[in-house]
């Protein structure tokens, strides 16, 4: 019995492409919770170490004016250490805040900044 190719390869491919699809299912991790800023102008994140990081800036807002970068580490908050997201969108949302310092890391070196959520900002 002689057996024809095109069955032979049909089977091969499908086999072939279970791979690919399986890893991509396998690499999706969970989106990382994030906390969002928008009189801030910036979003916060976990990096891979659960350290508390800039994620992403609103072009031309508070943030993005004063030099906060993508990748910051941010170590406090309003005289606070910033250990959990979720203590940071209660120190955001909490009444009260125009003038927010933040201490923050870029390339483990400390700086300050202070975003005003009343409409200015300003670093040092």
């Amino acid at each position: 019995m002689i057996w024809s190719a095109r069955p032979f390869y049909a089977v091969a491919i499908l086999l072939a492409s279970f791979a690919p699809l399986l890893a991509t299912r396998l690499e999706r991790a969970p989106s990382a919770p994030t906390a969002v800023s928008d009189r801030m102008g910036l979003t916060l994140g976990e990096d891979e170490r659960h350290h508390i990081v800039v994620t992403s800036l609103r072009s031309g807002g508070v943030a993005d004016r004063d030099g906060i970068a993508v990748g910051d580490q941010l170590t406090g908050m309003a005289g606070r250490p910033a250990t959990t997201l979720e203590a940071v969108r209660r120190l955001v949302r909490a009444p009260g805040h125009c003038a927010m310092p933040l201490m923050l890391a870029r390339h483990g070196i400390p700086y300050r900044a202070i975003i005003w959520q009343c409409g200015k900002a300003s670093i040092g």
